[in-house]
């Protein structure tokens, strides 16, 4: 091939060659041979770098003949071309070229580099601009033969864009709105000439010398001199002006990014590809395609099935997590803060006594609040708690900044309950013994609407607001007790009594008929438990003509000299005084008529079979002028967490005493101290209407009614005082403490009973009160109260709220076994006490001395007929008192007594 002329000028967009070749990269090749002597090696160098002149390591510079081009396919501008600048040339081909035509070969030169390769295959670029005399280039090198077969790609350069030309703007005239007129007398303007002074000062005063003597201070302690302002009363005069001001809007810039989804090539088929029926048979006949169909025929029917069967789009990590989090799982189980309320004006440094939820709204719940004071601290401030008023303050979640009511009391408040059957109706109980009723009916509206319509002023016309109505207001009570025969303590526990049961003067329980929550079960520290009837009609005719005031409900007007309808007093026979209770507790609940359905039943028993029974008064009768029907089988023992830590069993029902022939409380069927401190917490399990959860001083422990060898659970003492506790609502083995330090144990008796399963702060101060609500199926809130006048509302996690599967029967195996490990504690402890009498009869057998009486069976028997015949006396006097059976009936018979 001839040379080609110099293609400088020609400048070639893509240019394998001038990718490579520059400047910048001259790489000593280090495939030279070597010599004997520097001078030899120097020259052999000088005469190697026409082949890697402005090359970079591995591209070698070669110039190929027209023969060389020829058979190897490479001919200049016909094979190859300035777009099409390189070809992949086999290894063997160029070496078989170099072994046939040694050193006439054009690839000779670069033998021992072309040898070394290790690849089969060369890269041979053509050089369009045929530089230092060198047609082509040849690459040796992995890396740049890998970047010549795959180049990077290279974007062209986005046009410059002109930059927008500005238009300057247009003035327009003047349009007088008025303005200048205000501008102009805004201004200050003279209304008078100016007044011209001018001052002279003789030259006497002016030029006079001043005599300066030092003097001591000691000796002339009257020589100072206070210099006053000439006017004494002088006052600055203020000048009234009248200005405007203009609201403008602010101007603001804002932006977005938003993500950029590059576009992605898709297509759709609109109409179905036919085919001729020739072609369709053809399809068909084929063997493979009906080998392919009979074979996969059962899998797809299996797999049609699986899909009937099986779910495949349930989400099975979700289920794993709910079995793991049976067991302390990885679940979070840290409580979330929700919302927080609190009252700057009402509430900051006060007490949460008691905190409620509404029965039947959901996101309102209500704190009673007390000055947080020591007694004397409060006989200290007793001028200043007496203005203060007492209030509970009613919240709702859709507004936490003010309260939607305020109930006013006449004391601070430590406990306060709804009527569940009427939730306007709120009871509470005060520092000074008295039971307050409240009635919110009239403000119903009002918590329910979300946005409350205190700040929505557009109800009103303009300058005639009624300010009262924005601000929340204060409901004065309805009702209130007898301060002379109520409590003489402060009312630590209120409850209603449930809807399905009343008692009456003597304490029995009825059957109640209007299903409602009319009665009140009250405790304070002053040895007495009282029940209220909100129903007394015991009206003071003087009563009707008093005035009552403005907007308060008229609702138990009927209440002017409130008493309690039973007393139940708490004597103790141990010396130190009698039981002071805190909290008490009852087994029946609300919703739960097993007593009344126990009773029904066992009147269908007696009319099927009427020797049935053991009550045999007078059946049909009714045991009041009302109808109502005694309850039997209702269980009338109360639980009660005294000031010493002491559990008390008893019966609220008065017995007759002997000796003054009166009706009184009967004395506690079992009591014992179990915690070394005052009860704060007395709560039912609402699974196990027989456990008990009471805490207080420094631990807590669980009870079950009737099992009285010991507690169930015990914990050591923690380092801080227990304030409150709480069952779950959902999970039986889950429940909270709440400390004096702030924070909150969370318990879980499938987990681990000796130690919690996770302690977290809730606050910096003593936590108060804790209560748990479920709001939704999936949501479940603790609302927890502090010393500083703030209620902490917390979202309950997943793993805490949801039960897991076997659940409840695990946490009844596990009451079950303790229950049966204290009754065998039981027994054990009256085998050893006959073991006990029996060695000591035995001793005194021994020692000469005559052996105790031991009555045989008839003296046994003989005694024991005794004693149920006066119970049989004793029942029918019972049952004539109440109306029950009629003097005119036949005694009960007696048991012959031999």
């Amino acid at each position: 091939m001839s040379k080609p002329t110099s293609r400088s000028s020609q400048k070639p967009t893509s240019n394998s060659a001038s990718r490579l070749s520059n400047n910048s990269a001259k790489p000593r090749d280090n495939s030279a041979p070597k010599l004997g002597s520097k001078q030899n090696t120097k020259k052999s160098l000088h005469q190697f770098d026409e082949y890697t002149i402005d090359c970079p390591a591995g591209l070698y510079r070669l110039f190929l003949a027209s023969g060389t081009q020829a058979a190897f396919n490479l001919r200049s501008d016909e094979d190859i071309t300035q777009e099409d600048n390189y070809r992949s040339v086999p290894k063997q081909t160029i070496l078989d070229d170099m072994t046939n035509k040694q050193a006439l070969s054009d690839f000779s030169p670069l033998r021992k580099q072309i040898e070394d390769f290790t690849e089969d295959e060369i890269i041979v670029v053509y050089d369009y601009e045929f530089q230092h005399d060198k047609n082509f280039y040849i690459c040796l090198s992995p890396a740049l033969k890998e970047f010549i077969l795959n180049p990077p790609l290279i974007l062209p350069p986005e046009p410059q864009r002109e930059p927008p030309k500005y238009v300057p703007p247009v003035s327009k005239p003047w349009v007088s709105m008025g303005s200048e007129k205000k501008i102009d007398e805004a201004n200050f303007k003279d209304t008078r000439p100016l007044v011209k002074s001018d001052l002279k000062i003789s030259k006497f005063h002016l030029f006079r010398e001043a005599k300066f003597k030092d003097i001591e201070s000691d000796d002339k302690k009257d020589w100072n001199v206070s210099i006053q302002p000439f006017e004494s009363n002088f006052e600055t005069k203020m000048v009234e002006i009248d200005t405007a001001v203009q609201a403008a809007p602010f101007l603001s810039d804002s932006s977005a990014q938003t993500i950029w989804r590059y576009p992605k090539n898709a297509s759709t088929q609109y109409e179905p590809r036919l085919m001729e029926s020739k072609e369709c048979e053809k399809i068909l006949a084929n063997e493979d395609l009906k080998d392919f169909i009979t074979t996969s025929i059962p899998e797809l029917e299996s797999a049609l099935e699986q899909n009937v069967i099986f779910n495949a789009f349930e989400n099975d990590w979700e289920l794993l997590g709910d079995e793991m989090s049976s067991i302390g799982g990885p679940g979070d189980m840290h409580l979330k803060e929700y919302q927080s309320f609190s009252d700057i004006h009402n509430s900051k440094n006060k007490i949460v006594t008691c905190v409620q939820w509404h029965p039947e709204l959901k996101g309102i719940v209500a704190m009673s609040l007390a000055e947080n004071y020591t007694l004397y601290e409060r006989l200290d401030n007793m001028s200043k708690t007496v203005i203060t008023p007492s209030l509970i303050l009613i919240w709702s979640f859709f507004d936490p900044i003010q309260p939607k009511l305020l109930l006013e009391a006449p004391d601070d408040i430590f406990s306060f309950a709804f009527s569940t059957s009427d939730p306007n109706i709120i009871a509470g109980g005060c520092i000074n013994g008295q039971v307050v009723l409240w009635d919110i009916g009239p403000w119903e509206e009002r918590i329910k609407n979300p946005r409350g319509d205190h700040r929505d002023k557009d109800l009103f016309i303009p300058k005639f607001e009624d300010e009262s109505f924005f601000q929340t207001p204060r409901i004065r009570y309805c009702a209130l007790s007898s301060l002379e025969s109520g409590h003489n303590a402060p009312i630590t526990d209120i409850f209603w009594l449930p809807d399905h049961f009343e008692i009456d003067r003597l304490g029995f329980p009825t059957e109640s008929k209007e299903d409602k929550n009319c009665q009140l079960m009250t405790a304070a520290s002053d040895n007495q438990i009282l029940f209220w009837d909100t129903r007394s009609k015991t009206l003071n005719q003087k009563r009707k003509d008093l005035d009552l005031p403005m907007n308060v409900p008229q609702t138990f007007k009927h209440l002017s000299n409130w008493r309690p309808l039973l007393k139940v007093t708490l004597p103790c026979s141990d010396p130190g005084g009698d039981f002071a209770p805190t909290k008490i507790s009852i087994s029946e609940s609300q919703g739960d008529k097993s007593a009344i359905e126990l009773e029904d039943k066992l009147e269908i028993e007696k009319r099927e079979d009427g020797n049935k029974g053991q009550f045999v008064s007078g059946v049909g009768k009714p045991s009041s002028g009302k109808g109502s029907r005694l309850l039997q089988h209702l269980n009338t023992r109360i639980s009660i967490g005294t000031e010493d830590g002491q559990f008390v069993y008893v019966d609220w029902i008065p017995q007759k005493d002997a000796d003054t022939n009166k009706l009184t409380t009967s004395k506690a069927e079992w009591y014992q101290s179990i915690l070394d401190g005052p009860i704060t917490a007395m709560k039912r399990s609402p699974f196990f209407k027989d456990i008990l959860l009471i805490a207080g001083g420094t631990g807590f422990q669980i009870w079950k009614e009737k099992i009285f060898s010991g507690a169930l659970l015990q914990t050591k003492s923690f380092s801080k005082r227990v304030c409150d506790a709480e069952w779950s609502p959902t999970r039986p083995g889950v429940f909270f403490i709440a400390k004096s330090d702030g924070s909150v144990d969370i318990w879980d008796l499938l987990d681990r009973t000796h130690v919690p399963i996770l302690t977290q702060s809730i606050s910096i101060h003593k936590l108060t009160f804790i209560s748990c609500k479920i709001v939704a199926s999936n949501q479940q809130l603790i609302a927890i109260g502090d010393s500083m006048g703030t209620l902490h509302i917390m979202e309950v996690p997943w793993s805490l709220r949801r039960i897991v599967s076997g659940e409840f029967q695990a946490v009844k195996s596990y009451l079950t076994r303790e229950s049966d490990r204290r009754e065998y504690v039981k027994q054990r402890w009256d085998f050893r006490e006959e073991e006990k009498r029996e060695l000591e009869r035995q001793a005194a057998l021994k020692a000469g001395l005559g052996p105790p009486h031991i009555p045989t069976e008839d003296e046994i028997t003989f005694r024991l007929r005794g004693e149920y015949n006066e119970y049989l006396h004793f029942e029918a006097a019972i049952l004539r008192e109440l109306g029950l059976k009629d003097e005119d009936d036949d005694q009960p018979p007696a048991v012959a007594v031999n």
